[in-house]
């Protein structure tokens, strides 16, 4: 277990092993929806974060930020730059 799940913990593996085993225990969908609540907060903790550094932000530019945050390496700098002067319309 510990090849796969190869992070850092001070869970003891039998313990990391059971949680494993309840997800899994869990149907497909089940599991879909806990992976889609998870990647909501993700996005609700960023957005928080985006706003705490700047209290007075648009909503443009809080989206076209999150995005920089999440995916800056997936884009070239043109890219990029085209990408910020959309979010800038909105």
């Amino acid at each position: 277990m510990s090849a796969v799940y190869n992070l850092p913990s001070d869970t003891p593996e039998y313990m990391l092993q059971k949680q494993v085993d309840i997800v899994l225990q869990k149907t497909f969908l089940e599991r879909f929806q806990m992976c889609a609540e998870m990647t909501e907060f993700m996005l609700e903790m960023l957005k928080q974060q985006i706003r705490a550094k700047n209290k007075d932000i648009t909503e443009g530019r809080l989206k076209f930020e999150m995005i920089k945050s999440l995916y800056s390496d997936c884009y070239s700098e043109e890219e990029m730059a085209r990408i910020e002067q959309h979010f800038m319309r909105l």
